[in-house]
């Protein structure tokens, strides 16, 4: 109408529409700008694009939301799996890694950064581990291993098909497992052969005495006493440990003045050492410990014991008894043969010694240090070992402060 009036029809369509094609670019350059700042505001607008805007604004949020949830589900996902104590990772059909766990990263080293889509056989660098996955569709048997890198550490492998052509690995630490497996082999050989080589040695003079005169007898007689004692050490021993096992000694736990205590220990140990040794006691007075007394007294007679017999005559060994930071502490060192520090980890495993001619030499049974060990794990208590072969050792029996006494 207006155009119709002004006589200008054309220039006022023209105009119109310049404005509405002006009105639409801005607009778009609007919905542009928001696109890809999208942390900006919504854009404000009318009619149509005001419609526009409002359904984009409520998309988004509705995405946000649901990326939100899909982040929380994923967050869930992997705090359940890090809590996982056996190492967990996922493979695609060509064996390479997508996905692992924490103790997955812990246990074999993994980054995410570097080693997600790389072959698994590169990752777990153990040729019997890349034989059993290549022919795992075949068998369902597990693989026991050891561990890459890692010194006596044992793993079970499983594998089990999933979604798609991907597989889920497991990998579990049975090193308790493995390792108790082979001190039960140990133990059977070990207390065979201990008490095969005695009765060897007693049926071997009592053959002989059938055709000797009575004079004759006195060395054959000494040698199996000799043998007989070393037998019941052992199954003294033996007897010891198993009654420490099955035995609840809570209840039995009582104050116990543990400077009396290593007096009465001195004793002994000067009876043994028959003037051989430079024998030092040192003890904080009035430094007690609550406990079970008589296994205590084994523990800490087994130290003693030991540290005599494999220090040669002319050597010294000490005793002390201190508090410190750590908590009440028995020290027991001497200037003995030593230890060579590959043997230290398997000194308390029971029958293990160093060199079992020493040993058998020394009329030791390989259980002395197994039962100390016992004894301070049952009053929460830990061994310590320190040792230069031929320079000396040092056996330390630290124990909780909250179980000092005086």
């Amino acid at each position: 109408m207006t155009g119709w009036v002004s006589g200008l029809p054309a220039k006022v369509v023209l105009a119109t529409l310049a404005a509405f094609a002006i009105w639409h670019i801005v607009n778009i350059w609007r919905l542009y700008f928001w696109l890809k700042h999208p942390d900006r505001n919504r854009p404000g607008s009318l009619g149509m694009w005001a419609r526009i805007f409002d359904r984009i604004s409520s998309m988004e949020q509705k995405n946000r939301e649901q990326t939100t949830r899909y982040r929380s589900m994923i967050d869930d996902f992997q705090n359940v799996t890090d809590a996982f104590p056996d190492a967990t990772l996922i493979i695609d059909g060509n064996s390479r890694l997508t996905w692992f766990n924490r103790a997955a990263r812990e246990l074999l080293g993994l980054n995410e950064q570097e080693d997600i889509g790389r072959p698994v056989r590169n990752l777990v660098d153990s040729p019997e581990f890349t034989s059993w996955l290549a022919v795992r569709g075949e068998t369902e048997s597990p693989l026991e291993m050891a561990a890459p890198g890692k010194a006596n550490t044992w793993l079970d492998a499983s594998a089990f098909s999933i979604r798609g052509n991907q597989r889920l690995l497991v990998l579990r630490d049975v090193s308790e497992v493995h390792n108790m497996d082979r001190i039960r082999k140990d133990f059977v050989t070990n207390i065979s052969h201990e008490l095969r080589t005695p009765l060897t040695v007693m049926r071997g003079y009592l053959e002989l005495l059938q055709d000797r005169p009575a004079d004759e007898m006195t060395d054959a007689i000494t040698r199996m006493h000799t043998q007989a004692l070393q037998m019941q050490t052992m199954l003294d021993d033996l007897l010891e440990l198993s009654r420490l096992q099955a035995v609840d000694t809570h209840s039995m736990e009582e104050y116990i003045d543990i400077p009396v205590m290593l007096m009465q220990l001195k004793q002994e140990a000067e009876e043994i050492s028959r003037g051989n040794h430079a024998l030092l006691f040192e003890a904080d007075n009035g430094l007690a410990l609550s406990g079970v007394k008589s296994d205590l007294e084994s523990a800490f007679r087994n130290l003693i014991v030991n540290a005599l017999k494999y220090t040669p005559e002319g050597g010294k060994v000490s005793i002390r008894w201190r508090d410190s930071d750590e908590g009440p502490t028995l020290s027991v060192s001497d200037t003995g043969i030593g230890i060579p520090k590959r043997e230290i980890p398997r000194l308390t495993e029971r029958f293990y010694r160093v060199g079992a001619d020493r040993g058998r030499e020394s009329g030791g049974t390989g259980l002395g240090l197994a039962i100390v060990k016992h004894v301070l794990s049952g009053h929460q208590a830990r061994l310590e070992i320190d040792s230069n072969y031929g320079v000396g050792s040092q056996f330390s029996c630290i124990f909780p402060p909250g179980r000092r006494r005086g």
